[in-house]
C-alpha cells in the first residue's frame, strides 16, 4: 500500500457494500478495491455501522478507512450538511465521487476545488419508465429525463457503467464530462463437463429479478424438451416463491456464503430479466466465471458487442426455451462460449480496463495541486 498515489479522494455511499449479494454492492465493493489500493481513500457513510459490520467491511477492504457519520434516521438536512462539512474540514480531499444521484444534494457540503463525481450505474429515468412500462411502482420518486439532466449536471464529471449510458449521458452534458466504468470482475474458471444438466440463476430481490424468475417459471420452464434439467435459484429474487410448489428440479437456495460453488456446479448460466437499467452484473459475473449463458435481451444491455460470440441472447419465450435445450446438448458450443466469455472478460473488464481512465483522471487531480 506504500505505493499508492498522494492523491485524496472520499467516496460517498449508503450502501453496505461489503456484504454482497447484490450487483450494486458488487459494483461499489469492485470499485473500492480498486480506488483504495492505488491512492489514499476514505469511504463516508452517512449512516451509523455497528461493530459487526465495521468488521464485515475490514474482511472485504483490509485497511480502508471508513468514516460513519452516525446521522439518526430523522436527521435534517442541515444537521447532515454540517456533519459533512465537518469531515472535510478535519481531511481535506481533493475529489469526492458521491455514489447515486440520490445523494447529490451532499454536494452542497463539497468546499470549493473539490473535484466532485456521481457514479450513476444506470439512467434514472430510463430505469423509471421501464419499471412503469412493465406495471412497476418504483419503490422511490420518480425521476424525469429533465430532473436527472439538470442533476448531473452539477458533477463535474459523471460515471457510467455502460456504453449506453454514456451514450445518454454525453448527449445530455458533453462526451468530455462523462466517464465510462463497467464492472470489473476477474476471470475465475470453473470445470467444464461434457454432460451438462443444472441451469444457474443468481439474482438478489430486485424487482426485475423477481420478475425476470417468475417469467423463467411460469413460461419458459415448461416449454423445455430437456427432461433432467435442474435449476438453482441463488439469492434472493426467489424469497416471493418460498413455500410455494415449484416446477420439479426448481431449489432455491437464497444468499449463499460461496457463490464460487454453485457456479462451479452449474453447467449453464440464465439471466432473464425484462426490464431495469445499466449494467447487468450477474451477466459480467456469469462470463467471469467462465459458463455458458442465456439471456434476454435486456440482460445483454451494455454487453451487445459480444452477443452471440461469449453468450446467447433469446428474445421471448420460445426462443429462450430453445437455446436452453440446444446448449444443454450441445457441449462443443458451451465449450466455445465458455472459452469467448473468458476472454472478453480477460481484455475488457478486469479492472485496469474498467477503472484506469477514472484512476488516470484522479490522479491527474494530484498534477494540478502541484
Amino acid at each position: 500500500m506504500g505505493d499508492r498515489l498522494p492523491t485524496r479522494v472520499v467516496l460517498v455511499t449508503e450502501v453496505d457494500f461489503w456484504n454482497g449479494g447484490a450487483g450494486h454492492r458488487a459494483r461499489i465493493l469492485a470499485l473500492v478495491r480498486y480506488l483504495a489500493a492505488r491512492l489514499q481513500l476514505s469511504v463516508v457513510l452517512p449512516t451509523p455501522i455497528d461493530d459487526l459490520q465495521r468488521a464485515r467491511c475490514e474482511v472485504a477492504c483490509p485497511g480502508l478507512e471508513l468514516t460513519s457519520l452516525a446521522l439518526p434516521a430523522r436527521v435534517t438536512m442541515a444537521q447532515a450538511l454540517l456533519a459533512m462539512r465537518s469531515f472535510f474540514a478535519a481531511r481535506p480531499q481533493q475529489a469526492c465521487i458521491i455514489e447515486y444521484l440520490s445523494l447529490g444534494w451532499l454536494l452542497q457540503a463539497v468546499p470549493a476545488g473539490v473535484s466532485t463525481l456521481v457514479d450513476t450505474h444506470d439512467v434514472a429515468s430510463q430505469r423509471d419508465a421501464d419499471f412503469m412500462r412493465a406495471g412497476r411502482q418504483p419503490p422511490w420518486a420518480l425521476t424525469t429525463s429533465a430532473q436527472e439532466r439538470a442533476r448531473l449536471a452539477l458533477f463535474d464529471r459523471v460515471i457510467a457503467i455502460s456504453a449506453p449510458d454514456a451514450a445518454q449521458f454525453s448527449q445530455w452534458l458533453g462526451a468530455e464530462r462523462v466517464l465510462l466504468a463497467p464492472h470489473a470482475h476477474e476471470a475465475r474458471p470453473q470445470p467444464f463437463r461434457e454432460q451438462a444438466h443444472n441451469l444457474l440463476f443468481v439474482g438478489s430481490g430486485y424487482a426485475p429479478n423477481r420478475d425476470g424468475l417468475a417469467w423463467l417459471l411460469s413460461e419458459v420452464w415448461p416449454r423445455l424438451q430437456t427432461t433432467t434439467a435442474r435449476l438453482d435459484v441463488v439469492g434472493d429474487a426467489g424469497q416471493a416463491l418460498a413455500g410455494h410448489v415449484l416446477p420439479p428440479m426448481v431449489h432455491l437456495h437464497g444468499q449463499v456464503t460461496e457463490l464460487e460453488a454453485a457456479y462451479r456446479e452449474a453447467d449453464l448460466c440464465l439471466n432473464p430479466v425484462q426490464y431495469g437499467s445499466g449494467l447487468k452484473i450477474k451477466t459480467v459475473e456469469a462470463l467471469a466465471h467462465g459458463r455458458a449463458l442465456v439471456c434476454s435481451p435486456h440482460g445483454a444491455r451494455g454487453l451487445e458487442a459480444w452477443a452471440g460470440q461469449a453468450f446467447v441472447v433469446a428474445d421471448g419465450t420460445a426462443q429462450f426455451a430453445a437455446a436452453i435445450d440446444q446448449l444443454l446438448a450441445d457441449a462443443a458450443r458451451r465449450r466455445q462460449l465458455a472459452v469467448s466469455a473468458l476472454q472478453v472478460v480477460c481484455n475488457s473488464f478486469n479492472a485496469d480496463a474498467c477503472y484506469g481512465p477514472l484512476l488516470k483522471v484522479l490522479s491527474a487531480l494530484t498534477t494540478q495541486a502541484g
